[in-house]
C-alpha cells in the first residue's frame, strides 16, 4: 500500500527561526491565561488522587438530563501556562455541545503540563515523570460515567500539542476504555511509541501543521526557550503506527479541502485510511503550510513565529462531526 508522503504535501516555505518561537509560546500562553470574567458555562471541580489535588471543568449542555446517556469529549489543553479554562474558551466545544449534546470535560495537568511520556518538560517539579495522568484521567472517565451518566461506549480524548501527545498516550494506555482519539498538533514521543501495545484497535484522527515551528512535522526534538524537550516521531511514522496497529491496509484516499481562505498561506488535505476487518479508520488532516496553531480557533494569530494559523476548516467542528460516527464495540 502507499503510505502518506509529508514530502509531497510540504510547500517551500522555510520553518518560521526557531529564536522567534519561544517568544511566540511566551505570547500565546499568555493571550491563553486572561481568564474570562464569568464563565457560567463551565464547573469546576477536583478530587483526590495519588494524594494530588486534581482539579478540572465540566460543561454539561443545555437541558443535560441524569437520565439521559451522553457521550464525553475530553480536551486536553497544551503546555506552558494554559489550563482547562483557557482551551474551554479558545477551542470552541462547548457551544457544539449545546447543540450536538455531549459533555465537554477540561482537565488541568500539574503545574499546567501533561506527563506525556516524554519526560521533563516544563515542570519545574524535578520528578514531574513521576506524576500519574493516565491515571487521574481514567479515573476522571470513571467518574464522568458514575456521577453523570456518560454513555462509557463514546468516551473521545482531543488535545493539542502537550494535551495531544498526552491524547496519544491514554490511546496506548487505556486503549479499550476510549470510542477514538484527536491529537492536534502534536506527534506521538519516541518513549510512548517504542513501548505502545494497545489492547484493541482504536480510531484515530490527527491534524498537523506542515511547518510547526515547536512540534516538527518531520520528527526530532520539540524545543522551548533553545532547550530540548523531548523527542516525536515525524507525523509521517504517527500515522503509520496507527494505520498498521488498525490494520488499515485499504489503500488512503487523499481528498484536498476548498481554500476558502486565501490569505492564510495554508490548505487543507485529509487523508484517510480504512480497514476491511472493522469499523476503524485512520485520518490525517494535514494543514498544508499550517504552523502551531488550531485551525479555525479563537487562539491568537502571531503568524510571524507560531506560523500561519488555517481558517479553511474549523478544528472543533471537523473533530466532533469525526469523533460522533464511532462508538466502542
Amino acid at each position: 500500500m502507499t503510505f502518506f508522503n509529508p514530502t509531497f504535501l510540504t510547500r517551500d516555505n522555510p520553518f518560521a527561526p526557531l529564536k522567534f518561537c519561544s517568544l511566540a509560546l511566551i505570547i500565546f500562553m499568555t493571550v491563553l491565561t486572561i481568564q474570562a470574567q464569568s464563565r457560567e458555562d463551565l464547573l469546576y471541580s477536583s478530587f483526590q488522587y495519588d494524594e494530588i489535588e486534581r482539579t478540572f471543568y465540566l460543561h454539561l449542555p443545555n437541558g443535560f438530563n441524569e437520565l439521559e446517556s451522553l457521550p464525553v469529549v475530553m480536551v486536553l489543553h497544551g503546555g506552558g501556562k494554559g489550563d482547562g479554562d483557557d482551551i474551554a474558551t479558545h477551542f470552541g466545544f462547548n457551544e457544539i455541545a449545546d447543540i450536538e449534546g455531549f459533555i465537554a470535560v477540561y482537565p488541568n495537568g500539574v503545574e499546567s503540563q501533561w506527563n506525556d511520556g516524554r519526560g521533563k518538560t516544563f515542570r519545574r517539579n524535578e520528578r514531574n515523570e513521576d506524576i500519574d495522568d493516565v491515571g487521574f484521567l481514567s479515573a476522571l472517565i470513571d467518574s464522568l460515567i458514575q456521577n453523570y451518566k456518560a454513555d462509557p461506549k463514546r468516551i473521545y480524548v482531543t488535545g493539542v500539542s502537550n494535551g495531544g501527545m498526552m491524547t496519544f498516550r491514554l490511546g496506548c494506555e487505556i486503549t479499550s476504555t476510549l470510542a477514538a482519539i484527536t491529537p492536534v498538533i502534536a506527534n506521538m514521543p519516541v518513549n510512548i511509541a517504542n513501548d505502545c501495545k494497545p489492547d484493541s484497535p482504536l480510531t484515530v484522527l490527527i491534524m498537523n501543521g506542515t511547518k510547526d515551528p515547536l512540534v516538527p512535522w518531520e520528527g526530532g526534538q520539540v524545543k522551548f526557550l533553545g532547550r530540548k524537550m523531548g523527542e516525536v516521531l515525524s507525523t509521517e511514522n504517527s500515522v503509520r503506527f496507527w494505520v498498521e496497529h488498525n490494520k488499515c491496509f485499504e489503500e488512503p484516499v487523499t481528498v484536498s479541502l476548498p481554500d476558502f481562505d486565501d490569505e492564510d498561506e495554508s490548505i487543507v488535505r485529509v487523508v484517510t485510511y480504512k480497514s476491511n476487518e472493522s469499523d476503524v479508520e485512520v485520518v490525517l488532516y494535514a494543514v498544508i503550510g499550517g504552523g502551531h496553531n488550531i485551525p479555525g480557533s479563537k487562539t491568537p494569530d502571531v503568524r510571524l513565529l507560531l506560523g500561519n494559523k488555517n481558517n479553511d476548516i474549523n478544528a472543533a467542528e471537523v473533530i466532533w462531526n469525526f469523533l460522533k460516527k464511532h462508538k466502542r464495540n
